[in-house]
Order: structure tokens, then C-alpha cells, then sequence
């Protein structure tokens, strides 16, 4: 199993998904992704556990690189249109191309809510 997460999205971001995200790695037996900015979360791995990569933490984690984040208080519908390379958009075009088997995120509830709409009408196995 593949689980994609959204790193960069919540109140919290990027902090408390990535130190759950390695306390996750440790108890399950799946992949983890972390979709977010490598630089940022990285910084954040050094900073928590002295570390300096994720992939250091466990076997079983890795980061997908992107540049963009939406924003709590970004138009949802604006945000998924024109912030392509975000956390959130690519999290679900992974998802979508069958790179992962969840897209788990804290983000924009609006945009993720708008994208995953899209994602589904779109898709044949809903129809």
C-alpha cells in the first residue's frame, strides 16, 4: 500500500506531518509519501531529529518534490486551477495515475473537496 500525504497542508504544516509521518513509519506496513516541498520538509527532518533526509528516518518513507502550496484562505476553485505543482494537486494526480492507494490531507478543505469532486466525475470507474 501507498499512502500519499499532503505535507504541506493544515495549520500545522509541515511540522506535524512530518513528525507523524515518521512515528507512522515505524507502525505500518505501507510506503509513505510525503507531497510537499523536499527543501522545507528536509529542514524540518534536521531540525526535529538531526537528521538530513526523510528517507534517513525509515526504509519505508520518501518525499515527491513540489513547488506550491494553497493556502486556509485561498479561493478553492482559483487555488486547483493555477497552483498546478501545489501539494494538494499533485497528491491527487498521483493518486489518480495509480501512484498511491490514498490521498490523505489536512489542507484547504474546499480545494480538497473541489479537486476530489473533479478527480471522481472524471474518472470512468465512478460513472
Amino acid at each position: 500500500m501507498v499512502i500519499l500525504v499532503d505535507a504541506m497542508g493544515g495549520d500545522n504544516a509541515p511540522d506535524a506531518v512530518v513528525r507523524g509521518a515518521v512515528k507512522a513509519a515505524s507502525e505500518v506496513h505501507a510506503e509513505i509519501v510525503l507531497v510537499g516541498n523536499e527543501e522545507i520538509i528536509n529542514k524540518k527532518v534536521k531540525e526535529y531529529f538531526g537528521k538530513n533526509k526523510i528517507e534517513e528516518m525509515a526504509s519505508n518513507i520518501r518525499i515527491h518534490n513540489t513547488t506550491e502550496t494553497i493556502e486556509m484562505e485561498d479561493i478553492p476553485t482559483v487555488a486547483i486551477k493555477h497552483k498546478k505543482d501545489s501539494s494538494m494537486v499533485v497528491g491527487f494526480n498521483l493518486l489518480k495515475e495509480g501512484k498511491g492507494d490514498v490521498f490523505i490531507s489536512a489542507g484547504n478543505s474546499g480545494a480538497l473537496l473541489t479537486r476530489g469532486n473533479f478527480t471522481r466525475w472524471k474518472d470512468k470507474r465512478y460513472r
